[in-house]
């Protein structure tokens, strides 16, 4: 059995633990919410509301690595502001979270009472029963929609949003000049921005590099051509819609990017992950990336090879459409089996606060989740990428975000990253993909 295999075969039985925990608590043998003597409803199972009391306890905290604002100082901020400790504060590498939060899940494990979360562990963790649901009066007033999607699934709200993310399109301003294009134009279509690619590839670098080494990666691409083609990935009755003719012709664009005008880095195929992409353009090692607003950050800061002066930046050029972009929106998520949902609750009222956001976005790069914040002319000033940010509202952005959606990203990058290497077309590999998806969402949706 191979690698793929076995992941396969343990989210099934991570799946059907959740079941069988369902049916516990059916049974009344054990509730997910068992232990918790804090939710404020009538009943366990009611959405966390916010106690007015006063609120004690310690926190364990398992985060992701993409913000370090809160060991550096937010931690200690939190701690003053409401008395309440932060026991431990743990990241992990993103690529390595879900199954480790899938197994502390299964197991009714409190070891951590809060983790981040994004829209598809949101609907998979919170469709399962694995995540506490927070009535709308915990929620701020001002939280803007695609960040609040990010915690939400069904109708339900599962956690609060730390930061908002739209990927756009940057360049580098030295390699347009050098290719002897306008270094202040972003191409507004497919056809001008593989032109620009080409003319920027060089013997030193290629013009255009991605991050499709791993499944997660392979699946963001995907998405994004097919959106660039104008294609929906689901019908109204979320029928797959992987092989549509502007999902073939998206990944159609992607394969003759990399091996008709190899334009494009072939080390993509190996790239797992939007840190390491942000190194090869703030390096000079490519002349144009799609990539999240924290590439902004990491091509001005101090060491890298580009500036504030010699990145552009402006909406991602479309296929069929003017653009379209991908949402990559986070947030934080309390485990239904913490003894600490009070406590837990004010770290995410925290992390969604003017005093976090401003630091996200001033020391991250990462947009605000808060229409406050974003509207706060310091934010354009201090991460200039917010302007592309508003244009962008003006097209289509999505993820998806479902709970297949870790199934997904592994039966899809094996057809994906087989038709990068041309060893079946891309109408082959999104037919595939369609099948081995389509008793997936039935087995979700029944």
């Amino acid at each position: 059995m191979g690698a793929f295999d076995n992941r396969i075969s343990r989210r099934f039985m991570l799946q059907a633990g959740g079941v069988a925990l369902g049916s516990w608590a059916l049974a009344g043998c054990v509730s997910p919410t068992a232990g918790d003597s804090e939710a404020s409803g009538s009943a366990a199972s009611s959405p966390l509301k916010p106690d007015s009391g006063d609120v004690t306890g310690e926190l364990t905290i398992l985060d992701d690595n993409t913000n370090l604002v809160f060991q550096d100082g937010l931690i200690d901020v939190f701690q003053e502001q409401t008395g309440i400790t932060v026991k431990t504060y743990e990241m992990g590498n993103f690529n390595d979270l879900h199954d480790r939060f899938a197994t502390l899940f299964a197991a009714q494990d409190s070891s951590f009472d809060i983790i981040m979360t994004w829209a598809g562990w949101s609907a998979e963790f919170g469709k399962a029963g694995w995540l506490q649901e927070l009535d709308s009066s915990a929620l701020p007033s001002d939280l803007i929609r695609p960040a609040l999607d990010a915690v939400s699934w069904d109708s339900k709200v599962y956690g609060m949003p730390k930061f908002a993310s739209v990927q756009t399109m940057f360049w580098n301003k030295e390699h347009f000049s050098a290719a002897g294009l306008d270094p202040d134009t972003v191409p507004e279509n497919w056809d001008d921005f593989v032109a620009a690619a080409k003319a920027c590839t060089t013997a030193d670098h290629y013009g255009y590099c991605c991050d499709m080494g791993n499944p997660a990666g392979a699946y963001q691409n995907y998405l994004r051509a097919l959106l660039l083609a104008g294609g929906e990935l689901y019908d109204a009755d979320w029928n797959p819609q992987l092989n549509s003719e502007a999902g073939i012709e998206g990944l159609t664009k992607m394969v003759e990017l990399l091996n008709l005008h190899k334009a494009m880095d072939p080390a993509s195929l190996q790239i797992t992950n939007a840190s390491d992409l942000n190194d090869v353009f703030a390096q000079g090692n490519t002349s144009i990336v799609f990539n999240w607003p924290f590439q902004w950050a990491a091509a001005t800061k101090d060491g890298a090879k580009t500036t504030a002066a010699t990145t552009g930046n402006g909406l991602i050029p479309g296929i069929n459409v003017r653009s379209a972009s991908i949402d990559g929106s986070e947030g934080y998520a309390i485990n239904v089996n913490s003894p600490n949902k009070q406590a837990a609750l004010k770290w995410l009222q925290f992390a969604s606060s003017a005093t976090a956001q401003a630091q996200i976005v001033g020391q991250e790069g990462w947009f605000p989740v808060s229409q406050t914040t974003l509207d706060d002319p310091a934010t354009a000033e201090a991460l200039p990428v917010v302007t592309t940010y508003k244009q962008s509202t003006d097209y289509v952005t999505k993820r998806y975000g479902t709970p297949w959606s870790s199934e997904l990203d592994q039966l899809l990058s094996v057809q994906v990253n087989q038709a990068m290497n041309q060893q079946i077309t891309p109408e082959e590999a999104l037919n595939n993909a369609q099948e081995e998806l389509k008793p997936i969402v039935e087995r979700y949706m029944a």
